[in-house]
């Protein structure tokens, strides 16, 4: 899940690279590198810093080319390190790549490389030395890259360049790639936040696709070598979601922009006054679907949780509920009357394509949940609902999950609708549920002083049931992404089945406990919590507070709220815990170790 981004042009792209870079590092930050063709030599400068770093060092190198690469890793195999970072740079070829070579190894007797040559840890120098042995052969940049495909197990897209050649050549298998188009200049990007604000217009790149580019034109084929026609869109740049603005941090501007986010998502559908929703046309017969597959990953899969309740309780369709990692090994599935659900904020979440893959190979039909409008699991998709909470740059999901939450509640207002049951007053509330998150957000100091209390804590647990269950692992995962912490969700009606082992004197636990028909339950869970000495941090409403007040350390209002906005609701006093303990710890909240925020590896 790396970010790749080439330019080649009639200027020097230095500086284009690098800001390409920024807006990609969302996708990993291990290391970064650039080269470039300054007569007829590679010029590169890499570093284990971040993008910064890098800026700061090409400018007092003065680096100048015209025709350049870039790449911000992740790491996959190898440790982060010098000799493991990209660009890979032989005699007559410069490298990168985004992707796993699975059978890498293989490819080295495939191909007779001396294994004296190869210097680094990773499945990707490898392909650098192909290429250049090749090459000497064949003289052919493009039939180079065709034999190179042919042996490959695994995703990839690959960027070239070559001495003594003004083009860089580029191919995609799995992985995303699109290509950027200007006036003097063409372009390749692992998605389009990472193209120049001056490109004019973008093609997104089918796999097997092969393009090569310079300054003037650009050309796409395929294995065959016949010409590929792909389809062009304008291209609108998304510069001022990649900027904090105010804030401190992306993750917390991005947490204040749930209001906006939410309410775009809703009304792109829903309309408040007629009760009408507005489903894209497509050719899925609602009418007949009992059965419905709800996929994802991480957080997503937290939202396909939420969503299993809500349909089981409003609709009498048969729902289950997939870690699409785990989905895709499955051997059978229930081909009628079923349509597939896949939820990935970028919409290029290796895991969850390959389910929508194996979906479609079943003549299953399929619904995406996106944020990138033309990512490649929308591009697949028999039908698109995407969130429009714009880009989301913090690694650890926020307006993106809860506009997913939104985008999956508008699509059981759709099967209320065409069951003719009768939308209940769920629905308006629904449409109040900005104002609520505004109030909510006004809490923030009170819920950072809250917070303080947890910074010394060697674990902390989230606790939930029924709609807040999801919630509660949505929490834990918040804290375990940017704060480093130990961190457990649980429903709460297991905990006398194994984890209240865990408790013990001073052991934050955080209850998440609306008055709704499990509050009685929670209720007690919470005394046989305060019993074994565990400190309770309480999540309620006005209703629940009476009567839980008495066995609450501390507690966070939020407003009384109904089934449909519940989640959503619920899930920005989680995400103000994490934020605020990160800050607190002195982690890196936007870009946590280990992490990235698109993951296109399997």
């Amino acid at each position: 899940m790396c970010g790749i981004v080439g330019i080649v042009g009639d200027y020097n792209n230095a500086n284009d690279i690098i800001i390409g870079l920024k807006s990609l590092e969302y996708r990993g930050y291990d290391s970064c590198g650039i080269t470039g063709i300054a007569k007829d030599k590679f010029i590169y400068y890499k570093t284990l810093q971040k993008i910064n770093s890098l800026e700061k060092n090409i400018k007092q190198q003065n680096f100048n080319s015209n025709i350049s690469i870039g790449h911000t890793r992740w790491a996959t195999h190898g440790k982060p390190s010098l000799i493991n970072t990209h660009p890979f740079i032989k005699n007559n070829c410069a490298f990168v790549h985004n992707g796993i070579i699975e059978n890498f190894q293989d490819l080295i007797k495939i191909f007779k490389i001396e294994r004296k040559l190869i210097k680094s840890e990773t499945d990707s120098e490898i392909i650098a030395l192909i290429f250049e042995k090749l090459l000497k052969k064949n003289k052919n940049p493009l039939e180079t890259i065709n034999s190179i495909m042919k042996n490959i197990d695994g995703t990839y897209a690959f960027a070239f360049l070559m001495k003594g050649s003004k083009n860089i050549y580029a191919v995609k298998k799995g992985s995303p790639l699109v290509l950027g188009i200007g006036d003097n200049f063409n372009a390749i990007s692992s998605d389009i936040l990472g193209l120049p604000n001056k490109t004019k217009h973008v093609i997104f790149l089918e796999d097997e696709d092969v393009v090569s580019i310079n300054k003037d034109t650009y050309k796409i084929i395929n294995r065959k070598y016949k010409k590929n026609t792909r389809t062009k869109h304008i291209f609108t740049p998304a510069q001022k979601f990649l900027t904090k603005g105010e804030f401190k941090h992306f993750m917390q501007k991005e947490i204040y922009y749930q209001p906006i986010s939410f309410k775009d998502t809703l009304l792109n559908y829903a309309e408040k006054k007629s009760k009408k929703i507005f489903l894209p046309k497509s050719d899925i017969n609602f009418n007949e679907i009992k059965n419905i597959e709800f996929i994802g990953c991480g957080t997503a899969f937290h939202a396909c949780m939420v969503a299993k309740y809500w349909f089981e309780m409003y609709t009498n369709i048969n729902i289950n509920i997939h870690i699409a990692s785990e989905f895709k090994h499955k051997k059978n599935i229930n081909k009628d009357e079923t349509i597939g659900v896949l939820v990935s904020q970028s919409g290029e979440t290796m895991d969850t394509l390959q389910c929508l893959k194996y979906l479609k190979k079943n003549n299953v039909k399929t619904i995406s949940i996106v944020n990138v409008l033309n990512s490649s699991i929308a591009r697949l998709s028999d039908l698109i609902l995407p969130t429009l909470a714009g880009p989301e740059i913090g690694v650890a999901s926020t307006k993106a999950f809860t506009s997913q939450l939104t985008a999956l509640c508008v699509l059981l207002l759709n099967f209320q609708k065409l069951n003719k049951s009768k939308i209940s007053n769920n629905y308006i509330d629904l449409f109040n549920t900005s104002v609520s998150i505004k109030k909510i957000l006004l809490q923030d100091i009170k819920i950072k002083s809250i917070v303080k209390n947890l910074i010394n804590k060697k674990s902390i647990f989230y606790i939930g049931r029924g709609l807040m269950y999801p919630i509660a692992l949505e929490g834990a995962l918040k804290l375990k992404e940017i704060t480093y912490k130990h961190c457990e969700g649980y429903a709460a009606g297991e905990l006398k089945h194994g984890p209240l082992a865990l408790i013990e004197n001073n052991i934050p636990v955080i209850a998440l406990a609306p008055f709704d028909e499990n509050f009685q339950k929670i209720s007690s869970n919470i005394q046989e919590i305060k019993a074994r000495g565990g400190i309770i941090i309480t999540l309620t409403d006005n209703l629940g507070l009476k009567k839980i007040k008495k066995f609450s350390d501390y507690t966070i209002l939020l407003p009384v709220a109904k089934s449909y906005s519940l989640p959503i609701i619920y899930s920005i006093p989680i995400q103000l815990i994490a934020y605020h303990l990160a800050v607190f710890l002195g982690t890196d909240v936007d870009q946590p170790r280990n992490l990235a925020k698109s993951v296109t590896v399997e």
